[in-house]
């Protein structure tokens, strides 16, 4: 073991995998010694006993009465106060706790542990550019501004109700669904249902059922759960169902006119509303294409630099995927995150890059930039920038703007170290 400080501490550092440290230390008696005075006299300060005035008490009695807690005290303090400084000598960062085991002592004998933890990796930058990226083609899907159009016009449908005729997709009905081979403490024997046919608000069978009703109709149906029903006691059941449809309401939408544009927003007319919702959709296609060539970008950077990360930040970084899949069952838990595995260690191995070329080249953004971006907000909100910024940093969303204006710097840098291509 080497020597520590002065205090006399002798250190072995034994380095494992994935940036595992394992210290063997070993600490003077003086060490608990030490520790164990200053508990006797926190002991003593505290003590009123019969006999003594308070703070008065001898050590010795002190000693007498509380000797075991005070050792273990002062043990624990003693591993404390070593281990940092046999990590602090060491100049070893840990990402996370540090696990002591094998705490040994005897009084008049050195203090030995063992520390297991695991550091902060070393993350080099050695080439983050003479790549080349090719730029996804910006495509807007065939009618999507048509689409838009219509999901417009939905909105604005108002609801008739039909007489006659039998439900098709898109119209709104009001069924009673009574389960004929149930038990009565189920507790959903029968019930009233509203339900848009064609939104995937209900079974398909269910939906073939009711299209097969007029109004006030109702018939007996085999119903089948498909075998990834969310409850796991339904799937793959099969079920009698008596179907009873009360009401059916079919959507009239407005004219697609230039009435109607102009009442969804300042349009002119409908060829400015679809104009504008072609630039729209042109807009966005262009912003995935960059966004997807900043991921590839940064997979060819992540690639070119590779470098052990630790265990416990890969498996930090699952948990925070898998926070709201906590109620699935062990093994299937167990088994997503070894899926996800290759993806969070990819993840933490980027953001590590990123921070270390950020503070490497100076790109985390200034405050001065955040606070042209809040201004920014502010003006085109009408509201003081103090209450923007208040709120921006209340919800949390003050970081989130730090983070985006790093990224857009620190991407612009990579950029200009590498060749950008269109798809030809």
């Amino acid at each position: 073991m080497s020597p520590g400080a002065a205090s006399g501490l002798e250190v072995k550092v034994t380095e494992g995998e994935r940036c595992r440290r394992t210290l063997e230390v070993s600490a003077p008696a003086e060490f608990v010694d030490r520790e164990r005075v200053a508990a006797t006299r926190k002991y003593a300060a505290r003590m009123k006993l019969k006999g003594f005035r308070k703070g008065r008490v001898p050590p010795s009695v002190i000693d007498k009465r509380f000797g075991r807690a005070i050792e273990e005290e002062a043990v624990e303090r003693a591993v404390r106060k070593a281990c940092d400084e046999a990590i602090s000598t060491r100049e070893l960062r840990p990402v996370d706790n540090v696990d002591v085991t094998e705490v040994r002592y005897r009084p008049g004998e050195p203090l030995t542990f063992k520390a297991i933890f695991d550091v902060w990796p070393e993350v080099p930058t050695g080439r983050l550019g003479g790549f080349r990226v090719e730029r996804p083609p910006v495509e807007v899907p065939e009618g999507a501004a048509d689409r838009i159009i219509e999901r417009l016009r939905g909105e604005q449908a108002v609801w008739e109700t039909a007489e006659n005729g039998r439900p098709e997709a898109g119209n709104a009905v009001t069924v009673v669904m009574t389960r004929l081979d149930g038990d009565e403490s189920d507790g959903d024997a029968s019930r009233e249902y509203d339900l848009v046919l064609g939104e995937g608000q209900a079974l398909p069978d269910i939906e073939d059922a009711i299209r097969t009703l007029t109004i006030d109709g109702e018939g007996d149906f085999d119903v089948t759960f498909p075998e990834d029903f969310p409850d796991e006691n339904r799937q793959g059941a099969r079920h009698r169902v008596r179907i009873r449809l009360l009401s059916r309401r079919v959507p009239r939408l407005p004219e697609a006119d230039d009435a109607f544009a102009r009442s969804v927003g300042n349009f002119e007319d409908l060829d400015d509303l679809r104009g504008r919702v072609g630039e729209d959709l042109e807009r966005e296609a262009r912003s995935h294409a960059e966004a997807e060539v900043n991921n590839r970008l940064m997979r060819m950077v992540v690639e070119a630099n590779p470098f052990e990360v630790p265990e416990s930040m890969v498996e930090r970084y699952t948990d925070v995927v898998l926070r709201e899949a906590e109620e699935m069952e062990p093994e299937e838990l167990e088994g997503l995150r070894k899926e996800l595995r290759p993806a969070s260690e990819f993840a933490v191995r980027r953001d590590l890059l990123v921070s270390r070329i950020a503070e490497e080249h100076d790109l985390h953004a200034s405050s001065d930039e955040v606070g042209a971006q809040i201004e920014a907000v502010a003006r085109e909100r009408g509201e003081p920038v103090g209450r923007v910024r208040a709120r921006l940093r209340k919800s949390g969303a003050l970081d989130t703007l730090e983070r985006r204006l790093t990224d857009a710097k620190l991407f612009r840098f990579l950029r200009e170290q590498s060749e950008i291509t269109d798809v030809s």
